[in-house]
């Protein structure tokens, strides 16, 4: 397992955020991440148009990921339609 810091970037709608989550977490759930810490970065004015949306709800984690299940979550989150981007960043030890 290693640690991981991971953004996503939601609708702004409280409903497509509060789904979005939900599914976020399922997805990490399933790829048995230890999450050590989440940090909800609110709403905020995007720097370029991501799917014709201006604005929208930033949401972090912080957590012990396997490298391979990576893969996974990134397949499930794209299929999202509330999730209008995401980064997994490895953070070092």
């Amino acid at each position: 397992m290693r640690n991981y810091e991971a953004v996503f970037i939601f609708l702004p709608e409280d409903e497509s955020y509060k789904s979005g989550l939900e599914a976020v977490k399922e997805e990490l759930k399933k790829a048995e991440a230890v999450i050590s810490k989440e940090d909800d970065m609110g709403t905020r004015e995007l720097a370029y148009p991501i799917k014709k949306e201006t604005r929208a709800h930033y949401y972090c984690f912080y957590a012990e990921i396997k490298p391979e299940a990576i893969i996974g979550i990134e397949k499930a989150v794209k299929l999202n339609k509330n999730v209008l981007k995401y980064l997994f960043v490895r953070k070092d030890d």
